[in-house]
């Protein structure tokens, strides 16, 4: 019975194919006739689900009047179709998630940890051994990349190798030894020196553990677990940012609930905004972490002595703030964070290659309907925040509430690069869901990667996610991700390549080669969506 499974499944995905390749609409006859055979054929062969659910799209199609079918339109129609195809494949490079199965485990709220390490196979190892026990990873070769990930991404956890050959890990933790010690990020030291001195040194340096190689891997694993308890408790009793002095996420809730509340009982405004220091990732490239950290903190300074008395400051990530200003109508908000802007601007930063000034963004809003959540007030103000971007950065732009949500802004690009038209279409439905409702993006799929180049649609100034199979025709996955790292640009894309668990030789160069992440098939859509989500939150 299998073989004639098989031979069903791969019929189906050659009618899809050439489906795919059609340049024009496909003929209503056409799409009934192919899901009126397979209905029969698979209810036959032992694909009941199949057949049943051929049956509910033949009785939608018998129920409206025959059209030309768009591509879009037929793609969308046959969506869940091609997802249970895509379960029943043997060879399938998705694993589909159960929709009726209890989601305990959720991806978002996966601890992170930073793996960097110059050997790639226990790099790979030890990744592919702390996801499974339900861990978020993110692991580099390159020490460069982990400094910017460190500093982008706020791991939970930082497990790095003495023996780097590009700098040594004692510089790396020299490098983020004030930071690990203010933002207290639990650090894991592994090498095969394990002398008193070598120990006692990573000990100075901020490390909280130290291990020797070989691993015990079950031992690292609960030596993490350890370190992530005391974090999340320390987390929970400190409201402030250590680097800024802001109040950080923890409390934003609380205290807006709060706020609106007082705002509801005295019949008075309140007003909030959504600021971002304008280019503050060259600040980092040009002048440097350290630097940038400055920055930060000089920042949250001036916008608190500035603000009136009431008004308080969070940090929400990265360089944003939010500012939420009491008793203060939209206009009033406009005007004062207009002085701030002006004050701000005229400030001077100093670095090694001389000072230099900034300019900052936001987006204000007043808060005037009871019934809309605190996540919909964000976007509003959000939206005005990157309409303020585009406008040319510098300015402050006031939400217009009957453009922001309806009227979202592409905030990213994400290129779907794999030969296979069906992968291709599920990847981008489940790219399309996991940023609902959080961020717009502008997704294109891509055959091979010489559409991807030809294309000029990746030549725009916004960033870039690039999803890449690692195995393709005429140019594979490492080929497209070695252009992409020699473009001049390159700091702008943001790469996770797809590869098979057999591939290992591929996964050491796309690493070496500097992908950011990678995904071993098969794997499930809801982890892709955690994954990319963690990348996006430092792009954009």
């Amino acid at each position: 019975m299998m073989k004639y499974r098989d031979a069903l499944l791969t019929h189906i995905h050659k009618q899809l194919e050439a489906w795919f390749d059609l340049n024009g609409p496909l003929p209503h006859d056409e799409l009934y006739r192919f899901l009126h055979s397979l209905k029969g054929t698979s209810g036959t062969i032992g694909l009941t689900d199949l057949s049943k659910l051929s049956q509910s799209l033949l009785d939608q199609l018998e129920a409206m009047p025959p059209k030309d079918w768009q591509p879009a339109d037929w793609r969308e129609f046959l969506l869940e179709f091609i997802a249970l195809c895509y379960e029943h494949r043997s060879e399938q490079g998705l694993l589909l998630d159960d929709p009726e199965q209890a989601r305990e485990n959720s991806y978002e709220n996966q601890p992170l940890v930073l793996i960097l390490d110059d050997d790639v196979t226990l790099l790979m190892y030890v990744k592919e051994y702390l996801e499974k026990r339900n861990w978020s990873v993110i692991a580099t070769v390159h020490p460069h990349k982990a400094l910017d990930y460190f500093h982008d991404m706020n791991p939970d956890c930082l497990i790095l190798d003495l023996n780097i050959p590009e700098t040594g890990g004692f510089q790396v933790m020299q490098t983020l030894s004030e930071k690990i010690k203010k933002q207290y990020v639990p650090t894991t030291v592994i090498s095969v020196d394990c002398a008193r001195e070598t120990r006692l040194r990573a000990y100075r340096l901020g490390a909280d553990d130290v291990m020797c190689k070989p691993l015990d891997m079950e031992e690292l694993a609960v030596r993490l677990e350890r370190q992530l308890y005391r974090k999340r408790w320390m987390n929970r009793i400190l409201f402030l940012d250590e680097l800024t002095g802001a109040y950080n996420r923890n409390s934003l809730l609380d205290t807006y609930q709060r706020l609106f509340g007082d705002a509801q009982r005295a019949d008075s405004p309140l007003s909030l905004a959504f600021l971002d220091i304008d280019h503050f990732k060259k600040v980092n490239d040009t002048y440097g972490h350290l630097v940038g950290d400055d920055v930060l903190s000089r920042f949250a300074s001036f916008i608190q002595s500035s603000a009136a008395k009431n008004d308080i400051l969070f940090r929400y990530g990265g360089e944003e703030f939010i500012l939420l200003m009491p008793q203060t109508t939209v206009k009033e908000a406009k005007h004062h964070m207009q002085q701030m802007l002006d004050a701000f601007c005229a400030l001077t930063f100093d670095s090694a290659n001389g000072p230099f000034s900034l300019s900052f963004s936001a987006g204000v809003v007043q808060i005037t309907d009871a019934e809309k959540p605190f996540p919909y007030w964000l976007e509003v103000a959000d939206n005005s925040l990157y309409r303020a971007k585009n406008s040319g950065r510098c300015r402050i732009e006031e939400a217009v509430l009957s453009e922001t949500v309806d009227s979202p802004q592409i905030k990213l690009k994400v290129a779907i690069i794999d030969d296979d038209a069906m992968i291709r279409t599920m990847l981008a439905e489940s790219v399309k869901t996991g940023f609902d409702g959080w961020i717009h993006a502008d997704i294109h799929e891509f055959r091979d990667g010489e559409a991807f180049f030809q294309s000029d649609w990746h030549r725009g100034p916004e960033p870039y996610l690039v999803i890449l199979d690692g195995i393709m025709p005429i140019m594979d996955g490492l080929e497209v991700l070695q252009r992409i790292r020699a473009l001049p640009n390159t700091k702008r894309y943001t790469v996770i390549m797809l590869t098979g668990r057999t591939e290992e030789h591929d996964i050491v160069r796309a690493l070496q080669l500097g992908a950011d992440d990678y995904m071993t098939k098969p794997f499930s859509t809801k982890e892709l969506e955690a994954r990319i989500k963690r990348l996006v939150k430092r792009m954009v």
